[in-house]
């Protein structure tokens, strides 16, 4: 039961932190100043999806 409280915080979390992000993103035109592979926003998405289906694998348990 744990485990999921913390799977749906850090998920909580990823969705409040999404826009700061993308603001992030703005200055930095896409993370090109700071030589990042891929946008903030991306590696957001990417976490965020990841805790998502780890909530649901959780709760399917």
């Amino acid at each position: 039961m744990l485990d999921f409280i913390a799977r749906a915080v850090r998920a909580a979390t990823d969705i409040a932190t999404l826009p700061v992000s993308a603001a992030v993103d703005v200055a930095t035109l896409g993370g090109a100043l700071v030589d990042r592979e891929e946008p903030y926003t991306v590696t957001k998405a990417k976490r965020l999806v990841e805790d998502a289906t780890d909530v649901v694998k959780t709760l399917a348990e």
